[in-house]
């Protein structure tokens, strides 16, 4: 029979099964905790491979990105160095250009009133060195420009306040050179930049000397002007001797045929009954002499028509137009408006003579039926109007130099100040309008 422990080992038993429970609970614990703690090692594990391989890709594809940013700034590189070197040559080539031209190029600054900018051209226009004219600085222009000319930059100014980036404007004024002479030049400009707010601020100009050009056309105004008196003397000298011609024509020779008519008569009155071939013979020398007596009579009135002088141009267009009328059979209607006007000898030959030109003109040219005329004081002009209904003059015809009707019809007008207008429809007439200022 066994023997009952004694309590002392009881109690010593009883705290070690209590502490093999904790510890079994402990461990327990434990291995949760572990548990625990490798299940979140692992999801930061797989996390970790996860935020790697985003890594991985990520930096994959920025390395491409930055692999074809690499490429395209190499290339942009390449270009903005081909741009470098076009732009160098381009500037070369300008500059060969501004050397080469013989005109003399310019920058003005609109805003500041200077010139920012004169190729070496200057040099061999006007004489000055570029010591000279760096010397005299961004108002080169003004201080060798004419003094007449110096409103030339202020009205250029105001006339690009209108104008746009198209549109070109030309100016000519003086430049004294450095031997002190006045030399002509023709300006074409154009606005090279603007303001932001539209207005002009730089203009580019190119400026041609004209000097000789402008000498050239001054002995052609004076030659002209010469040949435009010369021409005029000739038309007075020539219209005297017409004048003289008519009246020794009709005085002296209608005179002779007049007396030799008389005479003629007296002896066919003194004939015999029995003559009659003598008689028949003098009737057709009175016939004959009849014929020249009309004959000289018109030719004198060519000539110079004597109603021209003594009863002024209104009689002398009338009697033109019904002489005209009655010898070609084309209907010719005139209206004088006022019809006793009183004008100056050289204008009232100019408008007869120019009446007659048209007349002839028409006759040999337009094949009209009807000629409506008109000749009017308008305000201080005397306006001549002929209209036919022929088949119209051709530009080509006003224009050719072989016109010389026309060409001496402009010669008389522009002598007395007037103009000639001339134009013409096909199939439907040709109208010759002259104005002629009075006060001169």
């Amino acid at each position: 029979m066994n023997k009952p422990d004694p309590p002392g080992d009881r109690i010593r038993i009883r705290p070690l099964e209590k502490y093999v429970a904790e510890l079994t609970a402990a461990l327990n614990r434990a291995e949760q905790k572990l548990d625990e703690e490798t299940q979140a090692r692992t999801r930061i594990e797989e996390e970790l491979t996860e935020y790697r391989n985003y890594l991985d890709r990520t930096i994959t594809g920025r390395t491409q990105e930055l692999r074809k940013v690499n490429k395209d700034l190499r290339a942009e590189i390449m270009r903005r160095i081909q741009m470098e070197k076009e732009l160098v040559e381009s500037q070369r080539f300008v500059n060969r250009i501004t050397d080469a031209t013989p005109n003399l190029l310019y920058i003005y600054d609109v805003m500041a009133n200077r010139n920012i900018y004169i190729n070496p051209r200057i040099t061999n226009l006007l004489g000055y060195s570029v010591d000279q004219i760096n010397q005299i600085g961004s108002q080169f222009f003004q201080s060798v420009l004419h003094p007449d000319d110096t409103r030339i930059f202020e009205k250029m100014q105001e006339r690009f306040q209108h104008a746009g980036y198209k549109d070109i404007l030309e100016s000519e004024y003086r430049m004294k050179n450095v031997q002190g002479e006045w030399r002509w030049f023709l300006s074409r400009d154009v606005i090279f930049k603007e303001t932001s707010g539209g207005r002009p601020q730089l203009i580019l100009g190119i400026a041609q000397d004209i000097t000789e050009r402008k000498k050239a056309d001054e002995e052609l105004c004076q030659s002209r002007e010469q040949l435009r008196v010369l021409l005029a003397h000739l038309q007075s000298v020539r219209e005297e001797e017409r004048t003289r011609i008519s009246r020794e024509i009709h005085d002296e020779l209608g005179q002779s045929l007049t007396a030799l008519k008389i005479d003629l008569s007296w002896l066919a009155k003194r004939l015999t009954k029995d003559q009659e071939t003598l008689i028949e013979k003098a009737h057709d020398m009175s016939r004959l002499i009849d014929l020249n007596i009309q004959t000289v009579k018109r030719i004198a009135a060519e000539l110079r028509p004597g109603l021209l002088d003594d009863l002024g141009l209104t009689a002398a267009l009338e009697w033109q137009a019904e002489e005209f009328e009655q010898r070609q059979g084309i209907r010719c209607k005139l209206r004088i408006r006022p019809a006793d006007m009183t004008l100056d000898r050289d204008i009232s030959t100019a408008i007869f003579r120019i009446f007659q030109e048209t007349l002839t003109n028409i006759v040999r040219h337009a094949k009209a039926g009807r000629i409506s005329v008109d000749l009017e004081k308008k305000g201080r002009g005397l306006v001549l109007t002929v209209r036919d209904d022929g088949r119209g003059i051709t530009k080509k015809q006003i224009e050719s130099p072989t016109s010389i009707g026309l060409i001496g019809m402009r010669e008389r007008v522009n002598f007395l100040g007037g103009s000639v207008d001339i134009s013409g429809s096909r199939n439907k007439g040709t109208t010759v309008k002259v104005f002629i200022p009075l006060h001169s």
